[in-house]
């Protein structure tokens, strides 16, 4: 056996050099941009974790009943240029609400209600107001509302007039027509009512004037009950 000790020196030599021309232009360390040292190491492998733990979702606090009052900007005006004026907002009082009411809410199960009111641009007696009232569940909701029906269905006399309770989009609505003798103007009452969960806002707008004039669904009340739908939800 040829031993590498006998070998010629040139030989090692050579094939030392034959073996090192060999190398690819892949074999070779990649280069580095000017200043920067070249990777020694691949980055670590991570192993996932097989039980995440969950990303916690942030909640928001439920509005409280005053926050689901209408703001006074988002009422209705009596025409395109009236602007309604900040009133009071706090706990209702246990006088009922509107001309048809016999009670206050609480009276018919409420266990909170709260109350706005809205004074006209003007030194007039028109106004604008609205309650919600909370109930302790659906059953108690359900029959609070047919109360406040049965409260329009009863409301006629011989100097009010109780128009018809027509639904629109998120609630129900009727008018009033309050005459007195030997007066130039009446007065008319327009109430809305709306429901949602356990839940029911009561609307009233009171106007002067010598009639109610307004297009078929154009009425303020009727867009009241629709903002005040949308803030109840």
């Amino acid at each position: 056996m040829l031993s590498l000790s006998r070998v010629a020196p040139a030989l090692l030599i050579t094939l030392a050099l034959g073996l090192g021309g060999c190398a690819s232009e892949d074999d070779s360390p990649a280069k580095s941009p000017a200043g920067e040292s070249p990777e020694t190491s691949a980055p670590p492998v991570t192993t996932p974790d097989p039980t995440p733990t969950p990303t916690e979702t942030p909640t928001t606090t439920p509005a409280t009943l005053t926050d689901r009052l209408l703001p006074t900007d988002a009422v209705p005006g009596l025409n395109a240029s009236w602007r309604w004026q900040d009133g009071e907002t706090g706990p209702a009082d246990s006088e009922p609400f509107g001309r048809c009411a016999k009670v206050d809410l609480v009276s018919i199960g409420a266990t909170e209600v709260v109350e706005r009111t809205y004074f006209p641009p003007v030194d007039t007696d028109d106004n604008a107001a609205e309650q919600i009232a909370e109930f302790p569940d659906a059953t108690t909701t359900a029959t609070a509302l047919k109360v406040l029906k049965s409260w329009h269905k009863r409301c006629g006399t011989k100097t009010v007039k109780a128009g018809t309770l027509t639904t629109v989009d998120g609630g129900s609505w009727y008018l009033l027509t309050v005459s007195a003798a030997h007066a130039d103007e009446g007065l008319f009452q327009a109430v809305g009512l709306v429901t949602s969960g356990t839940r029911i806002a009561v609307l009233t707008m009171d106007s002067i004037g010598q009639d109610y004039n307004y297009p078929a669904g154009k009425e303020p009340m009727v867009a009241m009950v629709k903002a005040a739908a949308v803030r109840l939800g």
